[in-house]
């Protein structure tokens, strides 16, 4: 009967504090199909006309600027995702298969550049980036997201590796493979999830990135973050429903990401926490 009693309660609990985390997801969805009129009308949990109104003035406004916003953003995460799973990947393997002198010592000081806030880090890289004319640029700003993402990927992507087990190394060995069959055919597909979570991790923080957008962006590279509040800033009064409008669609894209691998990225944040 306690066992009972207790499961309930758990899952009461569970549904409760579902409820708290979607609660601001469907309060921002509302609130982007609501009429002006209601928004300011009172606090209303269904709206009473359902518009794309909203939207609308959102992809419409100074001439769809948004578009602009995300294609930015589309480019800059596109090319972060990739350069840091190649050199996560790559990395991982060379600290967890290959003998590297020093290796310990290297992984501290990745640990280390981990600790290091990224406040901190942000006058010397701008100003490294004014030097070398990138800031308000497609590289300038991916360069950035790949300093700051890559070294808590290596360390993730050396923890997939750990899991598998070197007899296969030494198996395929023996029956002729050269190394880089090896790591392309027994290696890659064995730590395929913590790739796709390292892709997944990329994804989502440099998508959502707002200050190193606002930092390092410019007038030229705005990203959604920045340009959305840029967009709503204009204006004497912040016009809620265009900017829940501009979130929603701005969460779209890594909301699906994620609903498409999720099964591997479970996995791979998995992945070596257990030995």
């Amino acid at each position: 009967m306690n066992k009972e009693r207790s499961k309930v309660i758990i899952i009461v609990l569970n549904i409760l504090l579902g409820m708290l985390w979607i609660m601001p997801i469907y309060w921002a969805v509302v609130t982007s199909v609501k009429t002006q009129k209601e928004l300011y009308g009172g606090i209303s949990l269904i709206p009473h006309v359902v518009t794309p109104e909203n939207y609308v003035s959102l992809f419409q406004y100074k001439d769809g600027i948004f578009f602009f916003y995300l294609k930015n953003s589309f480019q800059i995460c596109v090319l972060t995702m990739l350069l840091v799973t190649v050199v996560s990947v790559l990395a991982g393997f060379a600290f967890s298969k290959l003998k590297i002198w020093g290796v310990k010592i290297w992984t501290a000081m990745i640990l280390f550049t981990i600790m290091v806030p990224a406040q901190a880090l942000m006058v010397p890289l701008y100003n490294t980036l004014s030097d070398l004319n990138l800031l308000g640029t497609v590289w300038g700003m991916v360069l950035i997201y790949v300093t700051f993402q890559t070294p808590f990927c290596v360390l993730m992507m050396k923890s997939s590796f750990d899991m598998v087990p070197n007899a296969l190394r030494e198996a395929a060995l023996m029956d002729g493979a050269s190394s880089l069959e090896i790591f392309w055919n027994i290696y890659c597909p064995l730590a395929l999830p913590g790739a796709i979570t390292v892709i997944v991790y990329a994804a989502y923080n440099t998508w959502n990135d707002y200050t190193i957008g606002l930092t390092f962006g410019g007038s030229s590279m705005k990203t959604f973050n920045v340009g959305l509040v840029d967009m709503l800033s204009a204006d004497t009064t912040v016009n809620w429903g265009t900017l829940t409008s501009g979130a929603i669609v701005g969460m779209l894209p890594i909301l699906i990401l994620f609903l498409l691998l999720q099964k591997h990225f479970v996995k791979g944040m998995m992945s070596g926490a257990v030995k």
